[in-house]
């Protein structure tokens, strides 16, 4: 089974949620590696959550 190596974000990066279709771009404000979680803006909907930072497909980087 091949497995796809996906970018992961740094903080100030823009990442775009492919998994939940109610978020659309959001930015990296924190980086935690410990945990392995980032949290994340999402200007439009006005909230802010933390998602894990390895990405397995779940987010794409816009720019970094």
């Amino acid at each position: 089974m091949l497995k796809v190596k996906h970018s992961t974000a740094a903080t100030g990066a823009w990442i775009k949620d492919k998994w939940r279709k109610d978020r659309s771009l959001g930015v990296v404000l924190q980086v935690d590696e410990q945990t392995n979680m980032m949290f994340v803006h999402f200007p439009k909907i006005a909230s802010s959550s933390w998602l894990v930072w390895e990405n397995n497909g779940h987010y794409k980087v816009i720019n970094s």
